[in-house]
């Protein structure tokens, strides 16, 4: 039975044909975008906005706001901007776990957005500008969407779900402002995309430190030497079992603030190629992720 659902919000005006279905501005877009040009921060988030609590009387309906309850609101709700179309769900009664989750978390991917169901909430700031490093031609969204869904159906339920999560997980970084919680999200999406790789098998003679190594190997991406994947490990280590950041406590140590900068911004790239790479697509000509600046995204 098919399946459609609302969501936005995506700064995109024109339809997606994917196999299977097709993505469609709604006929609020262009309200939907004057709200976001109107009250998005020019650093490309929306911000949640201010609560505060109040007291309803039972018998006049009337509402008094409590005093000294005002604070920030934990999550934000964002204009609606496409309709998703599904033909043949794999699950249409529990499609925004299944298909329609995958969907528009991959076009969140691609675009370098957060997405959301349009009666659902975000929480924390929402990228709505790019905040990745992909850049593609018109017609790269249908092809890689067909792709990536094609190739997701036939998947084991447990890959299914881990891939979706894998590129949720991603989004959500998008979301946090400390260099080491978006360091934790992201290596959380690190150790995911192994498992996704493996199938969570245990691969014989891949240390913690050599799923690095392995993935790169794996799907020909170059890397300058391995001391770089030593430096990501030992922010790892450091931080999940020490609670340590640059060396010292987060958010008061400075002395290695651009070596980890870096390193979590090469970890990003990585998971981003990755993300894509075990989907079975090829991400561009460049063999490396090291690169920085926009990194062409080729259509197959």
């Amino acid at each position: 039975m098919p399946v459609s659902e609302i969501f936005g919000f995506l700064n995109h005006p024109h339809t997606v044909e994917f196999d299977g279905g097709r993505i469609v501005p709604t006929d609020s877009f262009q309200q939907g975008l004057e709200f976001i040009n109107t009250f998005g921060n020019k650093d490309g988030y929306f911000y949640p906005g201010r609560i505060r609590s109040c007291t309803k009387s039972l018998e006049s309906d009337q509402v008094e706001y409590v005093p000294n309850t005002e604070r920030p609101d934990s999550v934000v709700d964002l204009p609606e901007s496409h309709v998703l179309y599904i033909e043949s769900p794999l699950n249409g009664e529990n499609s925004r776990y299944e298909d329609a989750g995958l969907l528009i978390h991959l076009l969140g991917f691609l675009f370098g957005v957060r997405l959301q169901f349009s009666d659902w909430r975000f929480d924390g700031k929402v990228p709505i500008e790019r905040q990745n490093h992909f850049q593609f031609a018109d017609e790269v969204p249908s092809i890689f969407i067909s792709h990536v869904y094609n190739k997701w159906k036939i998947l084991d339920p447990k890959l299914r779900k881990l891939y979706i999560n894998i590129l949720y997980m991603h989004g959500k970084e998008k979301s946090y402002e400390w260099h080491w919680d978006k360091f934790i999200y992201q290596y959380m999406v690190f150790d995911a995309i192994y498992n996704f790789a493996t199938e969570g098998n245990k691969i014989k003679g891949v240390t913690h430190e050599g799923r690095f190594k392995y993935l790169c190997d794996k799907f020909s991406i170059d890397y300058v030497n391995e001391a770089q994947f030593k430096e990501i490990y030992d922010l790892r280590n450091n931080l999940f079992h020490e609670g340590l950041w640059d060396g010292g406590m987060p958010g008061l140590s400075q002395q290695n603030r651009d070596k980890s900068f870096r390193n979590l911004n090469q970890l990003d790239r990585l998971n981003s190629r990755l993300i894509v790479e075990v989907a079975g697509y090829s991400i561009s000509e460049s063999s490396s992720y090291w690169s920085l600046g926009l990194e062409p995204f080729y259509s197959r």
